[in-house]
């Protein structure tokens, strides 16, 4: 069994509230972005994920990679 399903199967057996708890406990540790105070630090992030390197696929491209995809499932 992974982490993530012994996870996942800890916050299946909680109670309403206990989930209601956890949720506010997460959200407070991981607050919204609030444009007004992380602008600086999410247009940093923003910039250098647009200026940073990449590659657009072509619609030959993407056919090409599901059909390998399809290849292999039918492949199992």
């Amino acid at each position: 069994m992974s982490t993530v399903q012994e996870i996942k199967a800890a916050i299946e057996s909680l109670s309403p509230a206990e989930r209601a708890e956890l949720g506010r406990a997460l959200r407070a540790s991981h607050p919204p972005l609030d444009p007004e105070v992380d602008s600086p630090e999410l247009e940093a992030e923003l910039l250098k994920a647009a200026k940073g390197p990449f590659t657009p696929f072509a619609p030959e491209d993407l056919r090409e990679a599901c059909e390998q995809v399809a290849r292999k499932k039918r492949g199992q």
